[in-house]
């Protein structure tokens, strides 16, 4: 981008960091799509590896879960997708705007084909009831929503806001994280008994570090809009003590989808996307190019395919 350009943007993300973790602020939520494009340059990873990368860790390798019934169910009639600013679709279609046309979810762009184009649903019947800056906290009100509108089916993408803070202090107990989770999926199952729920994986933060930490301009942008600080604050640095930290991001949000995929498995109608959308590897065309952070229209075509691959065959 023009260097005036690149500056103003830079001034107005800064205006809108989520410093008190505030639904207002630029969120703190990190896309995942398929390899488009070679990262290139770096690409160590921020630290050790995470467990499931671990050639002797096999037994901690996500894996599809098992059809949660014997028959594939009936095709929903409506949908409501709940989440942060990735399923919002935000700086998808321009800098610093919600772009719900291209969610992974409910987008009704042809570019990205959403659930709900999959599915065939009318635009009536599909509801984009995530929230830009939401966390595992603001999930319980977002299903509340889901239950008064009466949806079939429910997506969820929560929680790379709870890791993404400004310090380590601040990111979301994995106890906490359950506890609030179990709370939005108890709001689902009371009020909506027959709907199907899809509870898709938080993305591998550590990805953004090595798709950006090279570019100037993301790292600019990281800097001065104060993005995820638990992982991208001094994104060259190579000392131990920013290995370890970035580590411990990435063990927090792994911790994280041990959470979602135990109490989601509590439930039949639940079913988690056994990983995919955390271990997905994307490139710099899918992730956009105003922040570095968010998902681009090829990052949330990417979303669209592979959490419907690990979704639900309706009948």
């Amino acid at each position: 981008m023009a260097t005036a350009t690149m500056v103003a943007t830079l001034l107005t993300l800064s205006s809108c960091n989520d410093s008190a973790g505030g639904k207002s602020a630029a969120p703190a939520a990190v896309g995942a799509g398929a390899a488009a494009e070679p990262s290139g340059g770096k690409t160590g990873r921020p630290g050790n590896p995470s467990a499931s990368e671990q050639p002797n860790a096999k037994a901690l390798v996500p894996t599809p879960d098992a059809p949660a019934t014997a028959t594939a169910p009936p095709r929903p009639r409506s949908m409501a997708a709940l989440g942060d600013s990735i399923t919002r679709g935000f700086d998808s279609c321009s800098p610093l705007r919600d772009c719900p046309e291209k969610s992974w979810a409910t987008g009704t762009s042809s570019d990205v084909n959403s659930h709900a184009k999959r599915l065939g649903l009318p635009a009536d019947a599909v509801f984009n009831n995530a929230e830009t800056g939401a966390r595992m906290s603001d999930l319980a009100g977002q299903a509340r929503e889901a239950v008064r509108e009466r949806a079939d089916y429910v997506t969820i993408l929560m929680g790379a806001n709870d890791a993404c803070r400004r310090t380590e202090a601040e990111m979301t107990s994995p106890g906490t994280f359950e506890s609030q989770f179990r709370d939005a999926l108890s709001v689902l199952r009371e009020g909506l008994p027959h709907a199907r729920v899809l509870v898709v994986s938080v993305p591998d933060l550590g990805r953004m570090w090595e798709t950006g930490h090279d570019e100037m301009v993301a790292r600019a942008v990281w800097s001065v809009a104060n993005v995820c600080q638990t992982m991208l604050e001094d994104p060259q640095s190579a000392k131990p003590a920013a290995l370890d930290r970035r580590q411990r991001v990435r063990d927090r949000v792994t911790a994280y989808n041990a959470k979602l995929r135990e109490v989601c498995s509590s439930w039949s109608n639940c079913r988690y996307d056994g990983g995919v959308v955390n271990t997905q590897r994307f490139g710099k065309n899918d992730v956009s190019h105003w922040d570095w952070f968010h998902p681009s229209v090829a990052g949330q075509r990417t979303l669209a395919e592979v959490t419907s691959r690990q979704g639900y065959t309706w009948g």
